[in-house]
């Protein structure tokens, strides 16, 4: 059939009014962030904005005979909070596996143990060595309370010098553990401090396996000791690349630093050679990064790798590595640092359209598909398009939370959202599109209008099982594919690249991204927001009547859920289709009908369809009209 352009149409019945300045709920934790100059109603951070921040100096030894890790850290901790502090809450994830500890992740009993010992402590001046003292220092789930003998004034630093070790599970990953024999993704492994901000003061969130993460921005030097016949990878810039690896290894390194081209700097013909390690190799590995908010690392003592360079901003011609470390018995795996490049490629110039902000990111064949500053732990795929919908989804996580500094445990849209319409975006671009268009759509058709379904604003640590996927992958990613058309392509990237612009290497909360956009886009789009994020209105457009009309045809479209949506319009008449559409927009007052007005003739008009693959709708036997039926 022939493929028409355009045709006349004109909407009737609604009314594109004056903007009008309906007003957000908005919590009282952010009125008072407001009040006291933090916060802003144009989504700027305040004047008087602040946050404070860890530096972190750590050496850790992993030994994968016993599985043992045991570490000595200092950290530089910066208390630029107006705010005197008579408490300090440690983090320490890894006690997800301590015996006794509330999680919502399935744990083998063979991988529960007696969580982190705590070898040493000291704050300031102050020696800590009793744990389970409710006044001092006690353990409360994954957090230990740490009364200290001096309060941390504000505007003052305090150092904490910690010594600890744990035994790492050999199963039952979740997020970090034992890959295989000679494998390992070890993440969340060292104590740090939690996060004290203007919003809810201290985070005392405790790790349950299921909601993801909320850390402070920091400085990390790292030393990693292990076996001598071990890689290793990991967050932040290598530093003494030259004192393990071979001159081989580090030649072909310094190829493929301006390299398009896929490097195999380690293969199979390095290990069958013994070539990959300097006769002198101490097996310590030293990286640093800077201004990031969590810190990993993976070791092997036989992952092939995989390495190129992207140039992500053309202005200055900076280079980002785009590397893979694989299991040779992974086939899929051949394939992702290729599919790492092209992420990164187009993640800096197509979607979002910013160049990537960290200096590598290596893909990790792993245990799980997870993210981590620079890194990522991803399972093996089954498929092709599985791997590159995968890969791009959780580099896209750079950006969400890494370099913007989500709270993802409270607002999880606010990170999983993006990378769900990043996948979404960039997957076609690399030849592999979703299948339901965006991901997680049917994920969230299936729950919205029923009781599963909750208002995206509500703070996810609230809520689990379906409600929490739709909303933060599903819901959060067409939310943003619908702005994405209402605002038109020009408007959304300067509104999305202001919000970044302000945000990166900050704390935004939901009010900071709602206002951001709308003062860059000149736009109140409070009402948007609202139906999308405040209220229980649900996807579901119909097509109510389709009738003659004077010389043409009048076409009436009912917004039955009530969430505002794209009309897209499919009509065949004679053999001929055209394609009519309009934004979220037509709904913007508040009205549940639209009709438009078209010159085709009823007579000619043989079938009329609703929607495409990216609108989401609960009941889609209702989006098509088909004459004589």
């Amino acid at each position: 059939m022939k493929i028409c352009n355009s045709i006349f149409v004109v909407p009737l019945l609604f009314i594109v009014s004056p903007l009008f300045s309906q007003q957000l709920f908005t919590t009282t934790e952010v009125k008072s962030a407001m009040q006291k100059g933090t916060r802003t109603p144009n989504g700027e951070p305040g004047k008087n904005y602040w946050q404070n921040k860890g530096d972190y100096t750590i050496h850790v030894n992993f030994d994968p005979a016993s599985n043992l890790l045991s570490g000595n850290e200092v950290i530089t901790y910066y208390n630029n909070s107006p705010d005197t502090l008579r408490e300090l809450i440690i983090r320490l994830y890894p006690d997800l596996y301590k015996k006794g500890v509330t999680r919502l992740s399935e744990i083998d009993e063979k991988d529960l143990n007696e969580g982190v010992s705590i070898d040493s402590f000291q704050i300031g001046n102050e020696t800590i060595n009793n744990f389970s003292d409710p006044g001092k220092a006690f353990h409360k789930n994954t957090n230990l309370i740490i009364h200290p003998g001096e309060y941390i004034l504000p505007h003052s630093t305090v150092k904490l010098s910690v010594r600890w070790h744990y035994t790492l599970n050999t199963g039952s990953p979740v997020r970090t553990g034992m890959v295989d024999s000679g494998s390992y993704f070890i993440a969340y492994f060292f104590p740090r401090v939690s996060v004290y901000d203007d919003i809810d003061d201290w985070d005392t969130w405790s790790y349950n396996g299921t909601q993801e993460f909320y850390n402070d921005f920091g400085n990390f030097n790292v030393d990693i000791s292990v076996p001598k016949d071990y890689v290793v990878w990991a967050t932040g810039d290598r530093l003494n690349a030259p004192e393990n690896f071979s001159d081989k290894i580090i030649k072909k390194m310094k190829i493929a630093a301006t390299s398009t081209k896929i490097i195999h700097v380690i293969d199979e013909t390095d290990y069958s050679k013994h070539d990959i390690f300097s006769p002198t190799a101490t097996g310590t590995w030293k990286f640093s990064a800077k201004d990031v908010t969590d810190f990993a690392f993976a070791i092997s003592n036989h992952y092939l790798w995989d390495v190129s360079s992207v140039v992500v901003d053309s202005s200055t011609g900076r280079r980002t590595l785009a590397e893979a470390a694989y299991n040779k018995i992974h086939l899929d795996y051949f394939d992702v640092a290729n599919q790492a490049h092209q992420s990164v490629f187009y993640m800096s110039h197509f979607y979002p359209k910013y160049p990537f902000p960290f200096n590598h990111e290596t893909v990790f064949d792993g245990t799980d598909q997870m993210e981590y500053p620079m890194m990522v732990n991803d399972n093996p795929t089954q498929s092709h398009k599985d791997a590159v919908q995968l890969t791009s989804h959780e580099i896209f996580h750079s950006y969400f939370p890494f370099f913007m500094g989500i709270n993802e445990t409270q607002y999880a849209w606010m990170d999983e959202g993006w990378a769900t319409i990043g996948e979404s975006v960039i997957s076609p671009l690399m030849g592999e599109p979703e299948d339901e268009g965006i991901f997680s759509k049917k994920r969230y058709e299936a729950i919205s209008g029923t009781d599963k379904d909750v208002p995206l604003i509500t703070n996810t640590k609230l809520y689990s099982d379906a409600a929490y996927l739709s909303n933060s992958y599903g819901k959060g990613g067409l939310c943003y594919y619908v702005l994405q058309d209402l605002l038109g392509d020009k408007l959304y990237f300067k509104s999305l690249h202001q919000y970044m612009n302000d945000w990166n290497g900050k704390h935004p909360v939901p009010y900071d991204f709602f206002y951001s956009f709308n003062n860059a886009s000149g736009r109140n789009l409070n009402w948007f927001w609202q139906k999308w994020f405040f209220e229980w209105a649900y996807p579901d457009l119909s097509i109510k009547n389709v009738e003659k009309s004077g010389a043409g045809s009048k076409i009436t479209i009912e917004n039955k859920g009530g969430l505002p949506l794209p009309v897209y319009l499919t009509i065949t008449y004679s053999g001929k289709i055209i394609v009519i559409k309009y934004t979220a927009v037509v709904w913007k007052d508040g009205k549940t009908v639209m009709s438009l007005q078209t010159k085709l003739p009823f007579s000619v008009i043989d079938k009329v369809k609703l929607g495409n693959e990216f609108i989401p709708d609960k009941f889609e036997k209702n989006n098509t009209w088909i004459k004589n039926k």
